[in-house]
């Protein structure tokens, strides 16, 4: 408001054209304003539109607080009392986002599976995965209650069904994203073979630091139990 004259703007309209005045407070009437200074005529235009704005504006955020101070409607609550067995199969428009961790889980997939006679390592909760490296990762999401599933199945741009070793999802920003293990970086072939794969993710769009995320280790560079939860708290923050 300091950027603007003194008093206010009077507007009278006499037929077809308007009268400006620049009147003080206390006064009816003003000074009359000459066309010949359609500055002094905008100024004060401005000035007076800019108070009713700002005064409309206070009222408005008056109403906003007062409604936000009495808000108490909490949508996503109104399916807790539901018991899963029927809760599953129900439309349910909103859901609290540890209902929706369990909805996410308990959605039935079919894994790739390990063939018989296969080495497997079985997780802390009960789950068979190929290398201890996996379990590891897998037991560090399950302490977390990070909700994963394991080779969960993606189709890719050209129609192939991808197994990446880990689904996991954010629970809070309910984004879903892959975690693949490398196992043998130290390995030519193997890197190549994983660059290929890298590249096919990213035609289905799924990019690697975004909807991909990766761990890796070598023979003499193993991954070990710090490695995850390091990499665990960057990704999906600090362990509770």
């Amino acid at each position: 408001m300091n950027k603007y004259p003194e008093g206010d703007l009077k507007i009278i309209r006499n037929r077809n054209s308007y009268q400006y005045y620049k009147r003080n407070k206390g006064e009816p009437n003003g000074e009359y304003i000459h066309k010949d200074k359609p500055k002094t005529i905008l100024e004060l235009a401005q000035k007076r539109y800019d108070v009713k704005y700002i005064s409309s504006a206070e009222k408005e955020l008056k109403l906003l607080h007062s409604f936000l101070n009495h808000y108490n409607f909490n949508p996503a609550g109104i399916s807790e009392s539901f018991p899963w067995e029927i809760k599953t199969k129900m439309d349910i428009a909103e859901m609290t986002d540890e209902e929706y961790a369990i909805y996410w889980q308990n959605i039935e997939y079919k894994p790739k599976g390990i063939d018989e006679g296969v080495p497997f390592h079985i997780t802390a909760r009960g789950e068979q995965v190929r290398s201890k490296a996996e379990e590891m990762i897998a037991n560090a999401l399950f302490s977390r209650s990070i909700p994963y599933k394991y080779e969960y199945p993606v189709t890719l741009y050209n129609g192939e069904i991808r197994h990446p070793d880990f689904t996991i999802l954010n629970i809070h920003t309910r984004k879903v994203v892959l975690l693949e293990h490398l196992g043998k970086v130290d390995d030519p072939d193997y890197i190549s073979r994983n660059l290929s794969k890298l590249r096919d993710y990213e035609k289905t769009g799924i990019y690697l630091g975004e909807e991909l995320l990766i761990t890796m280790e070598t023979q003499k560079m193993p991954l070990n139990t710090q490695n995850i939860e390091d990499f665990l708290d960057k990704h999906f923050g600090k362990k509770k």
